[in-house]
């Protein structure tokens, strides 16, 4: 592990026809919770504003990873990064259908 390595730095329209994108920042970082630094986010066209993100920003009272969603935060489990991410795009797929 190198700290400061970016690991994945991806920003791409997800939803042509809703406009939706989606960004993924992960370095490594051996002082972050998980042995990351991360920010998973899908954004709303036009407004900048997260539908959802998955970050590891700081410690909380729900632990040091977070989901943000409908303007709510909850902890979330971090077994490794593969995991996480491939929940985040299930999830990412099932709230684009919904839109």
């Amino acid at each position: 592990m190198v700290d400061g390595a970016v690991v994945i730095e991806r920003n791409f329209e997800f939803d042509g026809d809703a406009g939706t994108r989606v960004e993924l920042f992960v370095v490594e970082d051996s002082t972050a919770p998980g042995g990351y630094a991360y920010r998973f986010q899908y954004y709303n066209p036009g407004d900048n504003e997260a539908i959802l993100r998955y970050d590891n920003a700081h410690d909380s009272a729900v632990g040091p990873h977070h989901r943000h969603h409908n303007g709510e935060v909850t902890g979330i489990e971090f077994t490794d990064l593969e995991t996480h991410l491939a929940r985040f795009r299930r999830e990412v797929h099932r709230l684009n259908e919904q839109r």
